[in-house]
């Protein structure tokens, strides 16, 4: 079982500060992510987007607010548990709590805090009956790296109801887009 003073629910940026928060206050902490790197959504979903809304800097990438931030929480020496989302939380006779993770990892902390953002993340998937025949063979959910797509063909099914994140960088820089039709 894994001892820690603050278990953290959630490895995203919130998750990270509080680390910082609490090592501060000499508190050790341990977290918990179903990512299996922490970052959260910054590293998952958009490493490469800049955000304008962080103070001290007027635009980061997400991926380098991730690098900073656990930069800035190395000297504390945080736990980690990526690759398992917690599953139950059991409060113990004397006051501590139990945390479990879908894998059977168990977590003893006095602090349970939950930093976990809008959830574990999970793509929507287009309603296409065989879409899953083409993940990871072109069809992406997550676009880490959006370099790796300049002077590819695509089509404009971006413009429809499932766009991607980053869809004006990859139309200026990376695709010839040629029409989506959808037959009916």
């Amino acid at each position: 079982m894994i001892t820690t003073d603050i278990l953290i629910i959630g490895a995203g940026p919130t998750g990270l500060f509080t680390v910082f928060e609490a090592g501060l206050l000499k508190l050790r902490c341990h977290l918990i992510d179903a990512l299996p790197q922490p970052g959260g959504q910054c590293s998952e979903i958009y490493p490469k987007k800049p955000i304008y809304d962080i103070p001290a800097y007027p635009e980061i990438l997400a991926g380098d607010l991730t690098d900073k931030l656990l930069e800035q929480i190395k000297h504390f020496e945080p736990g980690f548990t990526l690759g398992e989302r917690a599953e139950t939380i059991e409060k113990q006779e004397d006051e501590t709590f139990i945390v479990t993770t879908n894998k059977g990892t168990k977590h003893h902390a006095k602090v349970v805090a939950i930093a976990g953002g809008l959830g574990s993340f999970e793509p929507r998937k287009p309603p296409i009956s065989n879409i899953s025949d083409f993940e990871d063979k072109g069809v992406e959910y997550i676009i880490k790296e959006p370099e790796i797509y300049r002077d590819k063909k695509s089509s404009d099914f971006w413009r429809r109801r499932f766009c991607f994140r980053l869809g004006n960088f990859l139309v200026k820089h990376c695709f010839r887009s040629y029409p989506y039709s959808q037959k009916k």
